[in-house]
C-alpha cells in the first residue's frame, strides 16, 4: 500500500540481482537472460553472427533440446524440457538469436555448461562471447562467482529462495547489468 518492501522482499531481490549477474559472469557466452516469476522460468538468449540455412539452426535446437532433455535422465532420472526459439535478425549485419527458457527450479550448473559448451562446439568463432571469461577474471573474483551461482542454484532448487520479481540481466559496454522490469 505503501510502497514499503519487507526485509526478506528486499533480500530476495539482490539475491535475484545477484543470481542473474553471477549467471552472465560465469558465461561469457550468454548474451542476456531473462527471469519470469510468474512461471519460474529463466530465458537465455545466445547471439551467433552470420547468414545460416534455416534447417540447420533448426537442427542445433533440436540437439540442444535433446541434449538437455537427455542430460536430466541421466543425472536426475527425471524428464525436463526446454523451450528453444530461433530469431533471425537482419540489421547490418544478419544475426541469430537463439532463446532457451528453463524452468529455474530444475536447473543444473552442469546443464549450463554443456549448453555453453554446445554452442561453442557448434557455432565457434561466430558465437558471440564476452571477452571477460572467468580464466580472464581475477582469480578471487571469479571464485566468489562461481561459488555464488553454485550455492544459488542449489538453494533455487530447494526453493529457498522464490524471486517475485521479473529481471532482466545483460551486458553493457565491459560490465554485467541487471534490473527488474
Amino acid at each position: 500500500m505503501f510502497g514499503f518492501q519487507s526485509k526478506r522482499s528486499k533480500e530476495e531481490e539482490k539475491a535475484g540481482i545477484q543470481f542473474l549477474a553471477s549467471m552472465l559472469v560465469c558465461y561469457p557466452e550468454i548474451s542476456s537472460l531473462s527471469y519470469d516469476p510468474r512461471r519460474s522460468t529463466l530465458t537465455f538468449e545466445f547471439i551467433v553472427r552470420g547468414d545460416y540455412p534455416a534447417a540447420r539452426l533448426d537442427a542445433f535446437a533440436r540437439l540442444l533440446s535433446e541434449s538437455i532433455e537427455t542430460y536430466h535422465v541421466v543425472v536426475a532420472d527425471e524428464e525436463v524440457g526446454a523451450n528453444i526459439w530461433v530469431e533471425e535478425i537482419t540489421a547490418g549485419q544478419k544475426t541469430v538469436m537463439f532463446h532457451v527458457e528453463r524452468d529455474v527450479v530444475t536447473l543444473e550448473r552442469d546443464e549450463l555448461t554443456l549448453i555453453a559448451r554446445l554452442f561453442t562446439e557448434h557455432f565457434g568463432k561466430a558465437l558471440l562471447v564476452d571477452e571477460h571469461s572467468l580464466q580472464k577474471l581475477e582469480e578471487d573474483f571469479a571464485t566468489v562467482q562461481s561459488d555464488l551461482l553454485d550455492q544459488m542454484l542449489d538453494q533455487v532448487q530447494r526453493q529457498e529462495f522464490r524471486f517475485r520479481m521479473h529481471m532482466v540481466g545483460l551486458r553493457e559496454n565491459d560490465r554485467v547489468v541487471v534490473y527488474n522490469r
